[in-house]
């Protein structure tokens, strides 16, 4: 039973659906930047960031698993990651490109620079140790309502208060697949959670 949460828990909260996540909270807040927006803008913005840091990193993946290049989505060693984690930088980029091009409120444009920056480091860190991805992604989402709350002065409470119990249950299942070490489950998190944060304090 545990194994099965655990499962669904590492799937619902797979890396690549984070940003949509996120970006869904954002533009859905009673705050000044989501006022900004019409709601057809909002949801075009949530159908881009989908489409290119999900859907398309994800059709990719399948792409590599038909081709015997990964032999699952679980991506068990180092080796089998590296082509994922690349293509997902790259569509990362991507979103943040077209978010920039777009002229939208400074924080989202961040957040998609913050996630691709977070993706490489992933991806360079991978060639020494199998760094948790999820607990990076989820780590990611906390430090930017974290860095939000604090620059803008936005009360995000509860979402945060959210995020810090999805990171326990997120952890938690990493480790009842036997997909991490605890050093890697610290890792991820700490990365994406102190690079999303400190870049929102920084700039």
């Amino acid at each position: 039973m545990e194994e099965k949460f655990a499962k669904g828990i590492s799937v619902v909260f797979h890396p690549l659906i984070i940003p949509t996540y996120v970006y869904l909270l954002m533009l859905n807040q009673e705050s000044f930047y989501a006022y900004l927006l019409p709601a057809k803008a909002k949801w075009l913005i949530i159908g881009l960031v989908f489409i290119t840091t999900f859907l398309l990193p994800l059709l990719l993946n399948l792409l590599l698993l038909n081709r015997g290049i990964i032999k699952s989505f679980m991506m068990e060693t180092k080796e089998e990651r590296l082509f994922p984690l690349l293509i997902t930088s790259i569509f990362f980029y991507l979103c943040a490109y077209f978010i920039h091009s777009f002229q939208l409120p400074n924080l989202f444009y961040l957040f998609s620079l913050g996630a691709t920056l977070v993706a490489i480091f992933v991806l360079l860190i991978n060639f020494w140790i199998k760094i948790s991805i999820h607990m990076a992604a989820i780590g990611g989402a906390l430090g930017t309502f974290l860095g939000l709350s604090y620059k803008w002065e936005v009360n995000f409470i509860m979402i945060i208060l959210a995020i810090i119990l999805l990171t326990g249950l997120v952890g938690f299942s990493r480790i009842k697949l036997s997909a991490h070490k605890q050093f890697e489950i610290y890792s991820g998190f700490l990365l994406g959670f102190g690079l999303m944060f400190g870049l929102y304090l920084a700039i």
